[in-house]
């Protein structure tokens, strides 16, 4: 700012001329005028200068705005952050809503005329499952076979954990004659 009013007031050239006021009515002598020493220069200065100030008011109170809204936003800014930060502590982070658990296994063994074969699977899958696993171990089809557990048949939807079943129970396969 120092740099424009500078380069303002070089520009005004000040003149030291005297200017007289003289009253032409001598009757009214008692309410004349006294005589005024005004430099012209001076009322030219004066203009500018006021000129100068009233910019230099304007760019103050546009500074004060200035510093208000960043000081608006700066307090704005602060409280969402300290929001979101207290958020942040007070949830959880992103748990898994319900914990890996394992499902219990279970090794059957399946009897047939060439002895015991031996399966691994989860005590909650269906049998057709095992008997899938059986019948591509043999190379056999599925409708030729009859699967028993205790004399009972069991069908394809039975589970283990169904038929009670416990580790090495034994299952009997039969051939279904044609």
């Amino acid at each position: 700012m120092y740099k424009i009013y500078t380069y303002i007031a070089e520009k005004v050239q000040v003149t030291e001329e005297v200017i007289g006021i003289d009253d032409d009515n001598d009757d009214l002598d008692w309410l004349a005028s006294p005589k005024v020493a005004v430099k012209k220069g001076k009322q030219c200065e004066n203009s500018v200068i006021k000129e100068l100030r009233l910019k230099k008011q304007e760019l103050l109170s546009f500074t004060e705005s200035a510093k208000d809204i960043v000081q608006t936003i700066e307090e704005t800014v602060k409280r969402d952050l300290n929001t979101s930060l207290n958020s942040e502590f007070e949830s959880p982070v992103e748990k898994p809503s319900k914990p890996a658990v394992e499902r219990p296994k279970i090794v059957i063994s399946i009897q047939d005329k060439e002895g015991l074969k031996q399966f691994q699977t989860y005590k909650d899958d269906r049998f057709e499952r095992l008997f899938k696993m059986y019948v591509d171990k043999v190379k056999n089809k599925a409708e030729n076979l009859v699967f028993c557990f205790d004399g009972d048949k069991v069908g394809p939807t039975a589970t283990p954990i169904s038929l009670e079943l416990e580790d090495d129970d034994i299952i009997e396969v039969h051939v279904k004659s044609s």
